[in-house]
Formats: structure tokens, C-alpha cells, sequence
């Protein structure tokens, strides 16, 4: 099996190597990923100016366990959406992959926040172009004793399990680790859907010597309401999660309200 890695907090980031020394079993594992933290980038793009792509050498401290010490791959210097494009249409010389997996986050991707993040756009990005995808996240808690192996060791399993399942070229899934600060197991893993609750977002307020006002997003995952049942619920409950994706955005159960709507009016 042919496997491109990539993710949005940068191809030196602890996670994307933890999940490098973990997918190695898969088979032949292409790293393409930032040169540069890129997260909360959604889907965006790089259209208005060249994309740089170099390779790097990037040594796992440990991180591996043993069974690899680094691994070299592409510094891209864009969007998480631009590696995935760059490395289907140019970087891995027609070998199109058969898995593209994004991540590992430092921070989960659950509720709306799957809209924001450029983990999950990476993979999503794969799944357009016809390429089954999987975007992994790691709730944190303390970040001083963040466990990256153990996290890449259950996201590996919850993967083997997306991969024994109905996956197809258009496929995207989104995976989330539990923290592991006080467990080393998770309870468990389930299927559930993206939780549609608000979240909660605050500001740190401040004002500038030039006297203009700055806001600062309290970078925290809190919801307002969490709904039974879902990522959110499943996750804080110290599950793993695994959430289908689409992105089809159209609203069908609507349409034909519009469409009576618009008739006779235009």
C-alpha cells in the first residue's frame, strides 16, 4: 500500500512523525507536508504566488520507539490543501497513492471545528480528488506529558479498523484520539456524527501603542452545549471517534422549497 502523509502543524511538527513510525506496517509512506505551522487554515490555497517545495530530513527524537529514527520528506511551503494537490499531481511521479492520511493533530477536530481545521481539509482535499483519506486529531490535555506514541499506536488501530471497512475513492474520514493523560487505553471506539453545537469562543482584549484595540482567540476547545451521542460527547468521554465526512454542502432536504420558491419569478 502506498500511504502520503501529511498535516497542517508543519512536516517537523512530533505528531506527523509519531504517525509516520506508526503507518509503517501499511507499506510505502511519502511524507509531503508544511515547511511552516499552517493550522485553522481550512481549505484554503495558495493561488497569487509560487508554491516553494524542498526536502527534509526530520529525526523523531524517540518518538518512534526505536523502529525508525527520522524520515525524510517534502517541506511544502503552502496550505495543508496545496500539499495534498502538489504531491497527487506532481511530487510522487504519477504513483497515485492508495491512502492519504492527514495528521496527527496536536488538538482534536470535532463539532464545527472540522470546518476550521486544515487537518481535516487535507484529507478532504484527497477525497475530491478520488483518493480515500483519513484525518487523525489527538484531544491534549497536559502538554507536558502529551503521549505521541501511545496516541499513534490507538490512531493506527482505529485506521486498521477505517480500512477493513466500506471505503471507496471518495471516502473521508475524521479520527479523534482521546487525551491520555490519566489512561493509556481508550474506553473504546465509535462511530458518531459531527456535533453541530456553537462553540464557545473568547478573547483576550488588548490594546496596541498605536492605541488600536487587538483580540486574541483564547485557543481552547469549549462548546456552549454538547449534544448526546456525538464526536464531542463520545470524545470528552475518553473514546476514539470516527466521523464519515461529505462535501456536499448542498442543502437537498431544502431545495425544493426554493425551487417552488423561484417559480414563475424568474
Amino acid at each position: 500500500m502506498r500511504v502520503l502523509l501529511t498535516n497542517d502543524d508543519g512536516i517537523d511538527a512530533p505528531g506527523i512523525g509519531a504517525l509516520y513510525a506508526a503507518l509503517r506496517g501499511l507499506g510505502e509512506v511519502t511524507v509531503v507536508a508544511p515547511a511552516e505551522v499552517q493550522s485553522a487554515m481550512s481549505h484554503a490555497v495558495t493561488f497569487h504566488r509560487p508554491v516553494e517545495v524542498h526536502r527534509r530530513r526530520v529525526d523523531l527524537d524517540g518518538l518512534s520507539g526505536g523502529s525508525v529514527d527520522a524520515f525524510e520528506g517534502y517541506a511544502v511551503d503552502g496550505k495543508p490543501a496545496d500539499c495534498v494537490k502538489l504531491a497527487l499531481e506532481h511530487l510522487l511521479d504519477g504513483h497515485r497513492p492508495d491512502l492519504v492520511v492527514s495528521g496527527m493533530n496536536a488538538g482534536a477536530n470535532v463539532g464545527l471545528n472540522v470546518l476550521y481545521s486544515g487537518t481535516v481539509a487535507a484529507a478532504v482535499e484527497a477525497a475530491f480528488i478520488g483518493v480515500p483519506a483519513i484525518a487523525v486529531s489527538l484531544h491534549l490535555g497536559d502538554k507536558q506529558t502529551i503521549k505521541w506514541r501511545r496516541a499513534a499506536e490507538h490512531a493506527r488501530t482505529a485506521i486498521d479498523h477505517v480500512l477493513a471497512g466500506p471505503m471507496h475513492g471518495h471516502t473521508a474520514i475524521n479520527i479523534n484520539v482521546p487525551i491520555l493523560d490519566r489512561r493509556d487505553v481508550p474506553e473504546g471506539i465509535v462511530a458518531v456524527p459531527v456535533d453541530t453545537g456553537p462553540t464557545l469562543t473568547t478573547y483576550a482584549v488588548s490594546r496596541h501603542e498605536s492605541g488600536r484595540m487587538r483580540y486574541q482567540v483564547n485557543n481552547s476547545l469549549s462548546f456552549k452545549q454538547v449534544e448526546p451521542d456525538t464526536d464531542v460527547h463520545a470524545l470528552f468521554g475518553g473514546y476514539t471517534t470516527i466521523t464519515p465526512l461529505q462535501f456536499d454542502l448542498t442543502g437537498h432536504g431544502r431545495l425544493d422549497l426554493w425551487r417552488d420558491h423561484l417559480d414563475g419569478r424568474v
